[in-house]
């Protein structure tokens, strides 16, 4: 299906989801598409089902939600297409390009990605990832898991948040890619190379690490549980921080404020941690509510689960820290950098007030990142009412399944951010 009957179904499509008259969802499940120029088209929500689009020309398409189960993309150019929470159960993928891919929450789970080699002497044929290239692509919470992708090739990628429990990644190639909190439970990368990756916060309990290497790699607060590294090659592989490992004046300062917190601060006394290095460290679930953590340097810190309420964390470094699930209810966050953090399932709304008595006021205080730069960072799912992003940058940000309501986005950058409402969410939101 080419030339004007394919045109109209695009352009009734993007009227679809315009909610403008005539508009119908685009249904081009089975079709043949074969070699089809569909650059710079929506086509998100699009039914796509079995289509062959093989050689297909989908470079800077939005596919955002499509259902893609059982499609064709072999030799497609997917570059820069957005798939973000696609579903491409059974894509074939042979020879697609893939450079800068966004498959943020793409569901790529069993038989995805495989290709069917041609059958050993014992008649039994094998699955492999072989010749499927990603290229700085993004498949942050991307669901992978048992996937086989044997000598699958990953450079420069973005996995952050990606279940990929149980995984075929023999051989594979990670290399300088971004795997922040992702789930490789029991996975098999034996030969599998991740040189210079970044894995804080990762999870590799019984994962098979034979001839791994993790050269340069960053596995601070790995989980390790039932791993034999002893075939693994972990030259200059970086560890965590523990909070243990921190100077003492430092875990003293810590444990001082989770005292002051318990006794409403009858005992112990309030962090202050202006200016502290914590970079790297492993602060996961601690305690620093109120914490004066102004300007701090925290590249790449643990914070997931921390209990962050009303902190003042105002021009901190928080580039590429792990805030998965803290709550940072009421937090102070202006002109802090916060690029390419992970914020999923975050708690950013507004704080409760408490009277003299201790008791809720009816008053709250909502979180402040006005002139925060958020750019490529993930807010999936994390609670964001209320917030103040006046003059912020969300620039390629993850804000699928936020809870913005109420949010002040005066001044906002949100070039290539997803999750949002196609049109500005206030007259004064920027695109740039």
């Amino acid at each position: 299906m080419f030339g004007a009957q394919l045109a109209q179904i695009l352009d009734d499509h993007e009227r679809w989801l315009a909610a403008k008259p005539g508009g119908r969802r685009a249904n081009l499940v089975m079709h043949v598409l074969r070699g089809a120029n569909l650059s710079n088209r929506d086509l998100s929500r699009a039914l796509l089902t079995g289509a062959d689009l093989s050689g297909a020309a989908l470079d800077n398409c939005r596919l955002e939600g499509a259902d893609l189960c059982g499609a064709g993309l072999s030799d497609a150019n997917l570059t820069q297409t957005c798939l973000v929470a696609a579903d491409m159960r059974g894509c074939d993928l042979r020879g697609a390009v893939l450079d800068r891919t966004d498959l943020r929450g793409a569901d790529l789970r069993p038989s995805d990605m495989l290709i069917a080699l041609p059958p050993t002497s014992a008649g039994q044929g094998a699955l492999s990832g072989q010749g499927i290239v990603f290229r700085r692509a993004r498949l942050g919470r991307a669901l992978l898991v048992g996937v086989r992708l044997a000598g699958v090739t990953m450079l420069d990628c973005d996995l952050t948040g990606a279940l990929l429990r149980g995984a075929d990644l023999r051989r594979g190639d990670f290399t300088g890619s971004l795997l922040r909190d992702v789930d490789l439970a029991g996975a098999d990368l034996s030969d599998a190379s991740l040189s210079g990756s970044r894995l804080s916060g990762a999870q590799l309990a019984g994962a098979r690490l034979q001839g791994t290497r993790f050269a340069q790699a960053d596995l601070m607060g790995v989980d390790l549980n039932r791993c034999d590294l002893s075939g693994a090659l972990l030259e200059d592989a970086r560890f965590s921080r523990s909070l243990d490992s921190l100077a003492l004046d430092m875990r003293h300062r810590v444990h001082e404020h989770e005292r002051w917190i318990d006794s409403g601060g009858a005992r112990g006394a309030r962090a202050e941690l202006e200016g502290a290095n914590l970079e790297g460290a492993d602060l996961r679930g601690v305690r620093l509510a109120g914490a004066m953590l102004r300007g701090a340097r925290l590249r790449g810190a643990l914070l997931a689960g921390a209990d962050l309420t009303l902190a003042d964390l105002s021009g901190a470094d928080l580039t590429e820290a792990s805030l998965r699930g803290a709550v940072l209810r009421g937090a102070t966050l202006g002109h802090a950098r916060l690029v390419a953090a992970d914020l999923a399932e975050a708690r950013l709304d507004p704080a409760d007030i408490l009277n003299a008595d201790g008791l809720p006021s009816g008053r709250s205080w909502p979180a402040d990142l006005s002139g925060a730069d958020l750019a490529g960072a993930s807010l999936w799912r994390a609670q964001v009412q209320y917030a103040n992003f006046t003059g912020a940058s969300l620039n390629n940000a993850d804000l699928t399944q936020a809870d913005t309501t109420g949010v002040r986005f005066a001044d906002v950058h949100l070039q290539g951010a997803v999750g949002l409402d196609r049109s500005p969410p206030s007259a004064s939101a920027r695109v740039g």
